[in-house]
């Protein structure tokens, strides 16, 4: 008897789902995705978001195109708390505020997803993203691709608590590191 892998269906994308982004976020689908050295890792195709919560878990990223070197045209999941955002009316000069950014220029970037701590190697190690076959398996993989040391039991009810899913990292980076460097 084969064993079939159990498939979360409580995440949605949220292209067809019937939600909309909140007034005064940006809409990213589409914003080119940039890695620290400021070359293209891929597109924002969509977000994959949890109805009942209402937060977005995960980036769909379309590889096709990338900068990287590599070849595959394929979708991976990258956790909303490991992309930053960045908009051409951003205030904020980051490759100023803080050296990771040295990739980053406004005038020249515009809208952008950057991904500063996700390798090439990493990005290239992700699964296949699937719509409506996404799993505890293959979260867990995510996870361990993108944070080596991370955890290998996999709780429903405490997984999406990690701060690969903290939204304020992606919507507020600036905030976000400030209060923590103080503490």
């Amino acid at each position: 008897m084969a064993i079939e892998e159990k498939i979360d269906h409580r995440l949605e994308e949220l292209h067809g789902s019937g939600f909309e982004i909140i007034d005064g976020q940006p809409d990213i689908r589409g914003w080119t995705i940039k890695s620290h050295s400021g070359k293209k890792m891929g597109e924002v195709d969509d977000l994959l978001f949890d109805p009942n919560s209402r937060k977005v878990r995960y980036v769909i990223v379309d590889l096709d195109d990338n900068e990287l070197g590599i070849n595959e045209d394929r979708k991976v999941l990258i956790p909303i708390g490991i992309a930053e955002l960045y908009s051409k009316s951003d205030q904020r000069e980051p490759r100023h505020l803080d050296p990771a950014y040295s990739a980053y220029d406004p005038a020249d970037d515009g809208n952008v997803v950057y991904l500063p701590t996700v390798s090439a190697v990493q990005l290239d190690a992700l699964p296949l993203y699937e719509k409506g076959r996404l799993s505890a398996p293959i979260e867990m993989a995510i996870r361990r691709i993108l944070e080596p040391a991370a955890h290998r039991n996999y709780d429903q009810d405490e997984f999406y608590h990690h701060d690969h899913f903290n939204d304020d990292r992606f919507y507020h980076p600036d905030h976000y590191r400030n209060k923590h460097r103080n503490h």
